[in-house]
């Protein structure tokens, strides 16, 4: 068997953070893709960055793939021996910090450098600069018509008709709460008595705030947990967002939608939860909310649903898991790592053999079970090892339907905006109103959501 080549190059890994290369009228952000584990990158580092793509050697076919670091990628370099086995093509997937992810999206995706035959991509940020301004190629000579069947939220991927990217896996936000206090009968009875309605999982954003309000114990437990770090409490905001049905910007006008009632009221909804945060908070993550909810001290946060094998194992009996919470859907940001084809990759059929087995049932499978995250197949949510291996795996199905992305071409530069937004009101400077006011007319003054 030929040898995988595993090249691999490590900067610290920030789980999430936003920074990301500059280029002309569009700023990638890799940051705010879901992680699924708060680790540093282990592999060992290459000092010299690759300048051109290295021929073929004594006749060795070579997909080359471009990757962040993390277990995804992981997974892929575990299955890739399956891949070579049966096309007898080696994968060289380069894994890389994030910073330099987004460098190299860049120069792969607008400058045509011509180093990879496939790139990921972010799902939840970058999708619309990929779609709209990305230089790729479309998948269908790769995917058959049923493999594509197979495929949920496809349309996503979709530009006029052709597959443009392929999802890896899915990972979104989820509802995590303390069921064991939840369904504690004093509890109950003391909720009822105090709000004059049954306790219950919260569905919309009074009923969070309620219940947050309802379990929230200073000294002894936090109603609720959001990280006020920059890049996750920007994460917080979206899912409040989107679950009003609000987003940054219209895809059909190209216009910013930055003060629209949806988003002032997912930013009074964020401000008012921070008062039952737990102490501390301003410094923390949702990595950091993690912890609290481990240790007992928070009854409930939403976070990327990496997390649930965790409790499954360490706390089956008092942490139960449902739908992200809001006033029209649930506000589910998309998380995934997408491959596209570059139009200058130098062998782009061996980029699409590579995405075809990626998407192939075996290697789905194998990816789910060895991650926790959702595949993408239809078929392989049945199948009985996936479903054993997934408790739950019905209300991540119940939230698939309204997975939304960021809909802007310049996402790195929005997402600092907003944060700087968060913080006016956080720290009592402005209203939501006033700051989101401030953020569509002064800060982003003339600028349109698709540049």
């Amino acid at each position: 068997m030929k040898r995988i080549v595993i090249l691999a190059v490590t900067v610290l890994l920030l789980s999430a953070t936003l920074l990301s290369a500059c280029a002309p009228a569009v700023t990638p952000a890799p940051a705010t893709e879901a992680p699924t584990q708060n680790t540093a990158s282990t592999e060992v580092a290459a000092t010299e960055e690759p300048t051109e793509a290295p021929a073929e050697t004594s006749g060795a076919k070579v997909v080359r793939v471009l990757a962040v670091s993390g277990p995804e990628t992981d997974a892929l370099i575990a299955g890739a021996a399956d891949f070579e086995k049966q096309t007898g093509i080696t994968a060289s997937i380069e894994q890389v910090a994030r910073p330099l992810w987004g460098e190299r999206k860049v120069r792969e995706l607008l400058q045509d450098s011509g180093m990879y035959d496939v790139v990921f991509v972010g799902g939840g940020d970058d999708i619309v600069w990929v779609k709209d301004k990305g230089h790729i190629l479309p998948l269908d000579k790769y995917i058959t018509d049923d493999e594509k069947a197979q495929l949920m939220s496809a349309e996503i991927f979709t530009k006029d008709g052709s597959l443009i990217g392929a999802p890896q896996y899915y990972n979104f936000p989820m509802l995590f709460y303390r069921k064991d206090l939840l369904n504690d009968p004093k509890e109950q009875a003391d909720f009822k008595a105090k709000y004059g309605r049954d306790l219950t999982v919260p569905k919309t954003y009074d009923e969070l705030l309620q219940v947050a309000e309802f379990f929230n114990r200073p000294g002894e437990m936090a109603g609720y947990c959001l990280g006020g770090v920059d890049w996750s409490v920007f994460l917080d905001y979206t899912y409040y967002l989107y679950g009003n049905g609000g987003n940054f910007g219209d895809l059909d006008s190209g216009n910013l939608t930055l003060n629209t009632p949806e988003a002032v009221r997912a930013l009074d909804v964020l401000s008012q939860l921070t008062k039952f945060n737990p102490e501390g908070w301003e410094t923390m993550s949702f990595f950091d909310c993690d912890t609290q909810v481990e240790q007992g001290k928070v009854f409930m946060y939403q976070n990327w649903f990496y997390i649930w094998k965790t409790f499954q194992e360490q706390m089956p009996d008092q942490i139960g898991m449902a739908p992200v919470t809001g006033d029209v859907q649930p506000g589910a940001h998309i998380g995934a790592f997408v491959a596209v084809i570059p139009t200058a990759a130098p062998n782009p059929d061996y980029g699409g053999q590579f995405i075809a087995w990626m998407l192939d049932a075996p290697y789905q499978k194998q990816q789910t079970i060895a991650t926790g995250d959702m595949p993408v197949r239809k078929d392989v949510l049945s199948d009985p090892d996936v479903v054993a291996a997934m408790p739950g795996l019905e209300m991540y199905e119940e939230t698939v339907p309204y997975l939304t992305y960021q809909h802007t071409t310049w996402p790195n530069e929005l997402d600092s905006g907003v944060q700087e937004a968060i913080w006016k009101v956080l720290k009592g400077e402005m209203t939501s109103q006033e700051a989101l006011d401030w953020l569509q007319n002064e800060k982003f003054k003339d600028r349109k959501a698709i540049e």
